[in-house]
């Protein structure tokens, strides 16, 4: 098993589809805004197609790979942390049984840390929590609910905007159902339940982690030129059309970097020049994030990825994986 993180336009799935197509490998997503259908420009999506065999459940299909957990969900779902690990085992277990070699790639540092460590994932959404916090978010307000998540977690309470309702809530929601802070399971990636145990998932101890760097003016540049193309691929059509299908403006989807800022210019509340530059710079500042956290990530190789050279890093990455094939 093989996993492959690093900042967003560090060129992580095009090193990692180079790679699968190397040695037999199938790439699991690990990217929390990938997961929606009818958003792909701007989420950075890999162009590809849905194919469908014996099973209705078919697989993504990118350059010839079969690229899971990508374009499954509609844009008013959610997504959690502990459901991308519940199916990202399952997943894996079934590539290498086809004897193929699981390629875990993306920059959701959550996922990556919850599912390398092999424990017992995040637990489920818990409705009756959930309406309870709702109502007690219409009747006092956000603010509220932030003063409520400082009390018991103030540092996921810096962490977490009061505007960000459904982060506060799942913050809330974890703590209300295990009794550890959330910032704790983010911080060690587990939960200490009282009846249930490690659940460590095989194969995991002879896994290769590669995180991908690159000089931050270069990774800057990079993100500037992406969200230019994004915009000119099709990011504003898309951001009207699940609009149109009558997803809210704070639905789920819509909490990937870039979308509020599209929103507000369909609105005429700003200006194309500005939501391009706002656009870029909470991407960049999102990666400064992620090279933060990554650089807490244990037992990991750190490639520079500057080169641009897709094939020469793929190799790398295979001969730093060497005598560890039977993973």
């Amino acid at each position: 098993m093989i996993f492959i993180f690093g900042p967003t336009c560090s060129g992580k799935t095009a090193v990692a589809l180079e790679l699968a197509n190397m040695i037999n490998g199938e790439i699991i997503s690990a990217d929390s805004r990938q997961v929606y259908r009818h958003l792909s420009a701007g989420t950075a999506k890999p162009e590809g197609k849905w194919r469908y065999g014996n099973c209705s459940c078919g697989a993504f299909i990118v350059d010839g790979v079969p690229y899971h957990l990508v374009d499954f969900l509609e844009p008013d779902e959610t997504f959690s942390a502990g459901e991308f690990v519940r199916r990202a085992t399952l997943l894996a277990g079934k590539i290498k049984k086809r004897g193929g070699v699981p390629i875990i790639t993306g920059g959701t540092g959550l996922y990556i840390r919850l599912f390398r460590n092999g424990v017992t994932p995040l637990p489920g959404r818990d409705e009756n929590v959930r309406s309870e916090l709702l109502g007690l978010e219409k009747k006092y307000g956000r603010p509220y609910l932030h003063k409520k998540l400082a009390a018991i977690d103030p540092v996921s309470a810096e962490r977490i905007h009061p505007n960000n309702i459904q982060r506060m809530i799942r913050a809330i929601e974890v703590h209300q159902i295990t009794g550890v802070p959330f910032s704790q399971v983010v911080q060690q990636g587990k939960i200490q339940h009282p009846h249930q145990g490690k659940n460590k998932m095989k194969g995991l101890k002879n896994a290769v982690a590669v995180c991908l760097s690159m000089d931050r003016e270069k990774l800057y540049k990079r993100i500037n030129n992406r969200v230019r193309q994004m915009l000119s691929n099709g990011m504003i059509d898309e951001t009207v059309a699940v609009v149109g299908m009558g997803s809210p403006d704070d639905c789920p989807a819509f909490k990937s970097v870039g979308y509020r800022h599209v929103i507000s210019y369909l609105k005429n509340k700003i200006s194309f020049n500005y939501m391009e530059e706002k656009i870029a710079q909470d991407t960049r500042n999102y990666a400064k994030r992620q090279i933060t956290w990554f650089k807490k990530e244990r037992d990991t190789n750190l490639v520079d990825g500057g080169s641009g050279n897709i094939r020469r890093l793929a190799e790398k990455i295979a001969a730093i994986r060497g005598d560890n094939r039977q993973v």
